[in-house]
């Protein structure tokens, strides 16, 4: 029997998670709520989240009566692993012959998008699941964050005419008047939060399906030595093991030719060094790979 799944990334918020299915047009048999193992560094964000995921729990299962599980997401900066999970989460459903719908509304942009991204990836690969997969967004019909700024300008101003009553009335002024400062100068976030090693992530170009036996064969070889000394190398060490008996010279020129293919398409990139060409898989052949571990034409090992 088809079920209609909803996978819901939880952050900070809770109506615009429920009511498209509780008020709006969708149907939901389960739902999968995830949210991060991050150890929030600010007590009020972590018992924010704490609440909204303990809330959404309660209003799906009790009050709504719908199954619904919780499933940790790890690292949710971490887009090389957030891609591979959101597409195989997404793609185990649908092979039961359900029907996905995944909600990207609220959860850190890095989720939101790798889910988007599996979505789309699994649809263009195969035309088949166009009925089965959906991605939504919900809008807040109000922004919380502005009605509190402007209760902010409203305590300054009150605090402002009664600074001199105290140093209680003093103290709380000045702390006002510093985060409404910071607002008009920043916006309502501080800074740049350092993640994997920098201030940013990547996101890397959808994988794509337009692959041919032997560039898929090339990819998982690579992914399992990690890399060859040359590409003479690689040629070598994948006829031995394929056992092809193929002049040597002629299947050189074949993994040539399908290295530099498959450089073109974002899958391999070419690390110099000194006179020597190093091929090994760049960002999107990972997330290939990761993602299709059964669609391997050379039966190598995984």
């Amino acid at each position: 029997m088809t079920e209609k799944v909803h996978i819901i990334p939880v952050g900070f918020d809770y109506e615009r998670l429920f009511q498209p299915i509780s008020q709006g047009k969708l149907d939901a048999d389960k739902v999968y709520l995830l949210h991060s193992s991050r150890e929030e560094s600010d007590e009020e964000a972590r018992r924010l989240a704490e609440n909204m995921l303990a809330e959404l729990e309660r209003t799906f299962d009790t009050v709504l009566g719908i199954n619904v599980e919780t499933e940790v997401v790890e690292n949710i900066f971490d887009f090389e692993n957030l891609y591979p999970y959101a597409y195989d989460r997404i793609e185990k459903e649908v092979k039961k012959g359900n029907e996905v719908w995944v909600n990207i509304s609220s959860m850190p942009r890095t989720v939101a998008f790798a889910f988007a991204t599996a979505a789309n990836s699994l649809l263009v690969e195969n035309n088949d699941y166009r009925n089965q997969i959906h991605t939504y967004y919900v809008s807040p019909e109000d922004y919380l964050v502005t009605e509190m700024i402007e209760q902010f300008r409203e305590e300054k101003e009150f605090l402002e005419k009664h600074r001199d009553k105290g140093d209680e009335f003093e103290e709380r002024y000045n702390k006002i008047s510093e985060t409404v400062d910071q607002i008009d100068t920043s916006g309502v976030t501080k800074g740049a939060a350092k993640m994997n090693g920098g201030l940013h992530v990547e996101f890397p170009t959808i994988p794509s399906s337009d692959l041919h036996d032997f560039e898929k064969t090339l990819l998982h070889f690579l992914d399992d030595i990690g890399t060859a000394d040359s590409i003479s190398d690689l040629a070598k060490q994948l006829a031995e093991h394929l056992n092809d008996n193929t002049d040597p010279d002629s299947f050189k020129s074949k993994v040539q030719y399908n290295v530099n293919q498959l450089e073109d398409k974002g899958f391999v990139k070419i690390e110099k060094e000194k006179n020597r060409h190093k091929p090994t898989l760049d960002t999107v052949g990972e997330l290939w790979v990761n993602t299709h571990p059964k669609d391997n034409p050379g039966k190598l090992t995984q």
